[in-house]
């Protein structure tokens, strides 16, 4: 039987109806999940660890390096690794992993739920069992499963408030589904042979500005006279935005004379970042300005804020940005 270490983060998961505040102590997980799902000891050893419990709007960076810490340093000890984490932010932490970890022999696989384990109808049960039968396997990547249906992480976004079939893959079909069987399509899953390696740090100086119809550059002036190295501008379609009024072209030179990288995505989940196609994409990318391409925003933003961590440099910080690290581009 293999051995998995279950990471218990906070979220909705692990929520009781229990006052103040609906959630449960450390101390108390592993023996709720166990009591509750008590047919995954049939599918692994498994220990559980709680580094946190918080809601997912409030894990950030250092929350990042911690985990990825404590996975490297249990890294020998298991056989694969399932983090609970609240949805609303699963995909950050996923491409987050995905970054920091790197030449990966073992799954990590990351899922949560839409409604509490302590609840009836709940989504938990099922998404648990999964993911710790999905550890088992002889995967090497990081993974969300969710709703019987398997992701890369760091390609992932959350799509649902409430329905139970709550991530997409828009722009890289699912890795595989959960069915009678469990139907993998390993042609496409990252192959690493390891060893594993740690690559720990992020520099958040960087912001996301969403463009509207008729939105004003002068409203983010301020944002160029801060500490922030990358902006991403999301525009329309397939990357365009606004010229010449209002002047959003202007506001892209006046950010790389202060030298902050600026790149373009898209508001429409699916599809390319092309600013080749139309003429307010062509002054953009004339202008120093480059695309996402296919990468998600979640996935581009972190990716971004690991950079950052290494370096300040506009010229590297694009040449890094195009490296395919994780299967995210």
């Amino acid at each position: 039987m293999k051995n998995i270490l279950l990471i218990h983060t906070g979220g909705t998961f692990g929520m009781v109806p229990t006052e103040p505040d609906h959630s449960l102590a450390p101390a108390q997980v592993q023996d709720h999940i166990l009591n509750m799902v008590p047919e995954v000891n049939r599918l692994a050893g498994i220990d559980v660890l709680t580094p946190f419990n918080k809601d997912s709007a409030n894990v950030g960076v250092k929350e990042w390096d911690l985990l990825s810490a404590l996975i490297y340093e249990h890294w020998a000890h298991y056989d694969g690794f399932v983090v609970i984490h609240g949805t609303d932010t699963m995909t950050y932490t996923a491409a987050a992993l995905s970054f920091s970890l790197r030449q990966l022999d073992k799954p990590i696989i990351m899922t949560g739920s839409q409604r509490p384990l302590s609840l009836s109808r709940s989504d938990a049960r099922l998404n648990l069992i999964d993911a710790i039968e999905l550890a088992t396997l002889d995967l090497s990547e990081v993974l969300i499963v969710f709703n019987q249906k398997i992701f890369r992480g760091n390609r992932t976004k959350k799509v649902s408030i409430k329905s139970y079939d709550a991530f997409d893959s828009p722009n890289f079909a699912p890795l595989g589904e959960i069915g009678v069987t469990i139907d993998i399509d390993y042609q496409r899953m990252l192959k690493n042979n390891g060893p594993i390696q740690l690559i720990s740090g992020f520099n958040p100086k960087l912001s996301v500005i969403p463009i509207h119809p008729s939105l004003s550059p002068e409203i983010y002036s301020e944002v160029l006279k801060k500490d922030v190295h990358v902006l991403i501008l999301l525009g329309f379609g397939s990357g365009n935005i606004p010229f010449p009024e209002p002047d959003w072209i202007q506001f892209i030179k006046d950010a790389l004379a202060r030298d902050i990288s600026v790149f373009i995505g898209s508001q429409s989940i699916k599809g390319q970042v092309d600013l080749s196609l139309y003429e307010c994409g062509q002054q953009a990318l004339k202008a120093g300005a480059h695309s996402l391409q296919d990468v998600t925003l979640e996935a581009a933003w972190v990716k971004l804020a690991k950079i950052l961590h290494f370096t300040l440099d506009p010229g590297e910080i694009v040449r890094m940005f195009y490296q395919d690290w994780a299967g995210e581009i």
